[in-house]
């Protein structure tokens, strides 16, 4: 039973219960020094031996902790001779002391405490048959072991007995308890991480029907008007010049489904190149000189604002891809004689942050939830995979691309990436940099 005595091998720790008893050793000392002026001062061999004891359990604190952390079963073997030694220090300071009454039979609670601890309650009972046999014992030693004895003595030794077993049936029912509890807790949680796993297959099945039936739905369409347009195109009761028409629409749907096609590779597979630390002012650069003269057909304004010295750390050819992406779409959205703008600007020390805004009508709310998955699209024409692409990109990259705004006039798309910055890139590409 793996979980059983995990409460003891890892919340009571042999440091924690070394400093109880040193710390209960020196306040019954103590307490033995305060009450001098009535009693006698303890002899020398007292000194001498709270001074053993307090060594022995600083050596017990500083280092037992480290041999049972290599092995947890060593701490019950560590156990065994701390209770014997505790049993024993109590008899040896009580008969050093040479006083009738003595107070140091109230540290034996601790080594039943322990015992409760670590082992079984028939353990438990044995050690404190032990230290109410030694308490016991006092009685008639202290009597020279000759009847009758004093009636306090026995009435205190009696208290004593009766509160070593209440309190050690006690102090083991509790840590019985705990540790059922403590297994109770580690079988739900094995049971919630099966079912999360279990989660989680499901919905990826689930995605992998989605995705499929998605692409069946984008193929099926053009093959099916290839198919018609060939076999019109291929008839002779068609005049020349529908078929002609035919032919050309074939062709068309044909360059749809290839283009569909090099999107879903992107999307399902995109490049590996290197990564390495960009210049985000290069990158920005290029990407608006790409798109202007897309631009400048409907007299589009774009407005860039650059941070200084901006370095991103990832794949240069994946990064103008997903830019591209998204600034095609912004273009595409505007109406006429509209701005848009592309912002780089430092997030933390970390990351930085790309918006690119634009004006437009805003994305209708019930699709809002779904332009990030693959083949959805509202756009005539669309593959439905650009920003699926985008995502996949910003995804490997670490980064992260959400819809900011998206307002009537005003959408605004955030993509945050890690700046080139050494220990993040070491922390988050450690294989590709090297």
């Amino acid at each position: 039973m793996p979980h059983r005595f995990s409460l003891a091998d890892n919340i009571v720790n042999r440091s924690v219960i070394g400093s109880v008893y040193l710390a209960v050793l020196l306040i019954f000392f103590g307490a033995q020094m305060l009450f001098t002026t009535f009693l006698a001062l303890p002899p020398l061999s007292v000194f001498l031996l709270i001074a053993f004891a307090s060594s022995l359990r600083l050596i017990e604190i500083f280092c037992a902790e480290q041999i049972v952390a290599l092995d947890k079963s060593r701490g019950r073997w560590f156990a065994i001779p701390s209770i014997a030694w505790a049993l024993c220090l109590a008899l040896l300071l009580a008969v050093l002391t040479r006083q009738p009454d003595t107070h140091y039979f109230g540290m034996l609670i601790l080594p039943i405490l322990e015992a409760a601890i670590y082992f079984s309650l028939a353990a438990t009972l044995f050690v404190a048959t032990i230290a109410s046999i030694l308490s016991l014992f006092w009685v008639a030693y202290v009597s020279h072991f000759t009847p009758p004895f004093e009636s306090g003595e026995i009435l205190e030794a009696s208290t004593l007995v009766l509160v070593y077993f209440v309190v050690g049936c006690l102090v083991w029912l509790l840590v019985h308890m705990l540790r059922d509890r403590e297994e109770q807790l580690h079988h739900q949680l094995d049971d919630l991480e099966a079912a999360r796993g279990k989660l989680i297959e499901e919905e990826k099945l689930a995605a992998i029907g989605r995705l499929a039936s998605a692409i069946a739905h984008e193929i099926r369409n053009p093959v099916a008007i290839i198919s018609s347009a060939l076999e019109t195109a291929a008839s002779q009761s068609f005049a020349s010049q529908e078929r002609e028409e035919m032919s050309r629409i074939a062709g068309l749907e044909a360059k749809r489904l290839e283009k569909l096609t090099t999107d879903f590779l992107s999307y399902a597979k995109p490049g590996r190149g290197p990564f390495q630390q960009l210049d985000a002012t290069a990158l920005i650069g290029y990407i608006v000189s790409i798109v202007r003269p897309q631009a400048i057909q409907k007299n589009l304004q774009i407005k860039v604002e650059l941070c200084d010295a901006c370095q991103v750390f990832g794949d240069e050819s994946q990064l103008q891809q997903a830019l591209l992406n998204l600034m095609r779409n912004a273009i595409e959205a505007s109406p006429q004689d509209g701005l848009i703008r592309l912002t780089v600007a430092p997030l933390s020390r970390e990351s930085l942050q790309i918006k690119i805004e634009n004006p437009g009508p805003a994305i209708p709310p019930r699709v809002m939830h779904h332009i990030f998955e693959p083949f959805f699209t509202a756009k005539e024409g669309g593959t439905g995979l650009g920003l699926a692409i985008v995502r996949s990109i910003v995804d490997r990259h670490h980064g992260e691309l959400s819809l900011e705004r998206n307002d009537v006039d005003h959408i605004v798309f955030t993509m945050t990436l890690p700046s080139a910055n050494k220990n993040v890139v070491l922390q988050a590409y450690p294989a590709t940099e090297s």
